[in-house]
């Protein structure tokens, strides 16, 4: 099963270590004609890597509050998606400088993250990026927050425990769990989709993380055996799921980013936080997710955040009634009426 958790850190939710000092930017905007909109390439250090990405300028006198996209799983670059590229419109329109980055390996970005503490060093590279932004003569450094989707639900929260400097974070579809909880769910939806029985997601729901948080071999046979007996279990969960013989077996180590709960730094933050979830979500549980930040918030005595739950669309916010396949494109329209609504409290905090 090692290899299986590996694969899922590594691709969408919790892996990585390291810090890194960061650093020295190559371009700033202190020679730019802040009348007018612009966008500068720029590049910044974290650590081994170097970020190369762009910061854009709403226009206006400033020094202007900032926004930072963190990036989801996966390839990533400066380029909008169309979940990004309207909240950064949104942003910009209100008056905010906007920085994106290339994902190290990807675009013009270099690095190469570390399998199991890949999340680790991504939340460093976020620190690193509101340094840049709190050294730029064109942005006000007491006013920079974090928006992310997806995995950056994870990362965002990591560098609220690295740093003070975020005055606020938006997180879309960002999940209320550890990644091996997170993982076993989207197990589960994807057997779902796949016209799995009750009876085998009840066994998947009921031994899934047990199997891959077993500490002594014991529990790790105990937890696998029902599961072997799904039939389509390896084709569920996407890759070889067998049992291995004990000689050959570790139980995973606790200090992984996989094991991550970004709850834990929630209910310790009092910044405003906006946690977004799409109701037909299979990659992340969206029900639990809520449920998850709205208690984390009370305990925290943080009254200026707000859960949302979108009806009718899936993980990347576009249409979907059962969250199996995608029914439409467009974003839809509560997403722009909570940013329009959530911006402005952000002047009064």
């Amino acid at each position: 099963m090692r290899h299986v958790c590996l694969a899922i850190a590594t691709a969408m939710i919790v892996a990585i270590a390291g810090c890194g000092g960061g650093g020295s930017d190559v371009a700033t905007t202190a020679g730019i004609d802040s009348s007018e909109p612009s966008t500068t390439e720029i590049t910044f250090e974290s650590g081994r890597f170097t970020l190369v990405g762009n910061l854009d300028l709403p226009g206006g006198p400033g020094p202007h509050p900032a926004l930072a996209l963190v990036h989801s799983s996966g390839p990533q670059t400066r380029k909008s998606t169309p979940t990004s590229g309207f909240v950064k419109a949104k942003f910009l329109d209100a008056g905010y400088a906007v920085l994106s980055w290339d994902k190290p390996g990807s675009g013009d970005s270099t690095g190469q993250f570390d399998n199991e503490f890949a999340n680790t060093e991504r939340a460093t590279i976020v620190v690193d990026a509101l340094e840049f932004l709190r050294e730029q003569p064109t942005v006000d450094p007491d006013r920079i927050g974090v928006w992310g989707l997806s995995e950056a639900g994870w990362v965002m929260p990591m560098a609220l425990e690295m740093t003070d400097d975020i005055s606020f974070m938006i997180v879309v579809n960002g999940g209320g769990e550890d990644g091996i909880e997170q993982m076993v769910y989207q197990w589960i939806q994807r057997a779902r989709c796949a016209g799995a029985s009750d009876g085998e997601l009840a066994l998947m729901d009921q031994h899934g993380a047990p199997a891959l948080k077993a500490t002594t071999y014991t529990e790790y046979r105990a937890a696998m055996e029902p599961l072997l007996t799904i039939p389509s279990l390896s084709r569920y969960v996407g890759t070889t799921i067998e049992l291995q013989a004990e000689e050959d077996w570790n139980p995973w180590p606790r200090d992984i980013d996989a094991f991550f709960n970004p709850i834990d730094v929630i209910e310790k933050t009092p910044i405003p936080i906006l946690a977004i979830f799409s109701a037909q979500d299979i990659q992340v549980d969206p029900v639990q997710g809520a449920d998850a930040y709205r208690a984390a918030l009370a305990l925290a005595g943080n009254t200026a955040s707000t859960v949302e739950v979108i009806p009718d669309v899936g993980h990347t916010l576009l249409p979907s009634t059962n969250g199996c396949a995608t029914e439409g494109s467009g974003l839809p329209d509560r997403y722009g009426e909570i940013l329009e609504e959530w911006i402005p409290l952000l002047a009064a905090r």
